[in-house]
Parts: structure tokens; C-alpha cells; sequence
């Protein structure tokens, strides 16, 4: 498959133990990027259905370094990245060094921080890759940083407000517009659950991201009808 197909998975919801298990099984499926989502107490861009999912992560007391001794244990076949929120970032406790290095031991391949500003990136300095984010609303200004950043993908934000299942795709001409600008591969999240979109996806993007359509079935512990439901939205 030539365009992404990118997997959000929260760590520890329903638990760790399960996490590894969808893990492992994402190694048998079409999947090109998992992102592994850390648990957060103010998820601010996530619906209801990430929000159950971090607030059981933390009662299960899941944290960065967890999640980074899970990592280890696993080689997986598609590109990793870290969704973050930028607290739980700052205030790892062993410090920037340490958390780079677990970055690079678990093949992390960039980060995802949602409430960063893509004009605060440069200044966090962490000397590692993350990926911008883009809307309806990306001005000029925005593109030339995202050019600057060189990033593996942009992600773009199919719509206003914050993640959860849809059945439209808006603002079309505002995507094809940013793939004429931006010199990275675009992928596109929010709101993405039916096959149907996923294949308007790939006609003017490079991939897709898709999270809360299969959070939602993380619950029910059964891998097969989450391998289902993944089959069931890959072209």
C-alpha cells in the first residue's frame, strides 16, 4: 500500500497487558504507522471516547516509562510515533537525555504533541523529530514553518473541534490546496471511521489516521473483532 494507513492506540486502556496484545497483532495487519498514545489527565483535542481511554490508562497508573519498557519488548513492523500531550513530556522526571534515549531505543520515529503550537516547536529543543499539525485555518506563515520542519508526514485536522467518529470529509479544497504547498506527505485525522472516507482520503492525501472508531472497540478485549474493524476500514 503506497499510502499510510496510520493506527492510534492509547496505552493501557482496557490495560498494558492488552495493549501488547494489539500491538503484536498490528504486526500482522496492513498497517504502515502506529501512534501509541500516553495517557493524559486534560486530553483538550480528544472526544469522549480518548477521554475514557486516558482516564482508565491513569487509574491503571500507565506512564511514559511503561509504555517505553513495553516498546522495548516488541519489534514492530510499522513506524512508531509517541502521541503526547506536552506536559507529560516536560516533566518526565529523568530528564531530556533519558527520554531521548528511550525515543531512540524503542524506534520512536517522531512525536505528535497536540497542544503544541507549530511555531513552538523549535523553541521546545528537544533535538527530535516531530510532526506539525495543519487545519482548514493554515495560514502562509504556518506552511513555511512546516517546510522548515521537514517533517516524516503533516497531520491534518479534518475538521474543527476535537476527535471522534464523522461521516463527512470536510473542507476538501483547503486539502488540496495545502498538497500544492506543503512538501511533506499530508495525512489526514479526526472524525475518520467508515472505509468509504478513508478511500476520499486517499484521493487527495497520503494517508490516513484513525483512532476513535477503533478505541472504541478496545474495551470488548476481543482481537478478533478489533482486527475486523481495522480490515474493514484499509481499501
Amino acid at each position: 500500500m503506497n499510502k499510510k494507513f496510520i493506527v492510534y492506540i492509547p496505552a493501557g486502556y482496557p490495560d498494558i497487558q492488552f495493549t501488547k496484545k494489539i500491538l503484536e497483532m498490528l504486526n500482522q495487519l496492513p498497517v504502515t504507522g502506529i501512534e501509541i498514545g500516553v495517557p493524559f489527565s486534560d486530553p483538550i483535542a480528544d472526544g469522549e471516547v480518548i477521554q475514557i481511554a486516558h482516564q482508565t490508562a491513569l487509574k491503571n497508573n500507565i506512564n511514559l516509562d511503561i509504555i517505553f519498557n513495553l516498546l522495548k519488548k516488541i519489534k514492530l513492523n510499522s513506524q512508531l510515533f509517541i502521541m503526547s500531550y506536552l506536559n507529560p513530556i516536560i516533566n518526565y522526571p529523568f530528564g531530556v537525555k533519558k527520554f531521548l534515549k528511550n525515543l531512540y531505543d524503542c524506534n520512536i520515529k517522531s512525536l505528535i504533541i497536540p497542544d503544541l503550537p507549530n511555531k513552538e516547536i523549535k523553541n521546545l529543543n528537544l533535538n527530535f523529530p516531530i510532526i506539525p499539525f495543519a487545519a482548514p485555518n493554515t495560514n502562509e506563515e504556518e506552511i513555511k514553518i512546516i517546510n522548515l520542519l521537514k517533517p516524516e508526514f503533516v497531520y491534518y485536522i479534518a475538521r474543527y473541534g476535537i476527535t471522534g467518529e464523522r461521516k463527512d470529509l470536510p473542507f476538501k479544497d483547503k486539502i488540496k490546496y495545502l498538497k500544492t504547498k506543503i512538501n511533506a506527505p499530508i495525512c489526514i485525522g479526526f472524525g475518520i471511521s467508515t472505509k468509504e472516507q478513508v478511500i476520499e482520503v486517499f484521493k487527495i492525501a497520503d494517508g490516513v489516521i484513525v483512532g476513535s472508531t477503533i478505541v472504541k472497540e478496545l474495551h470488548t478485549k476481543n482481537l478478533k473483532r478489533i482486527e475486523k474493524k481495522i480490515l474493514n476500514l484499509i481499501p
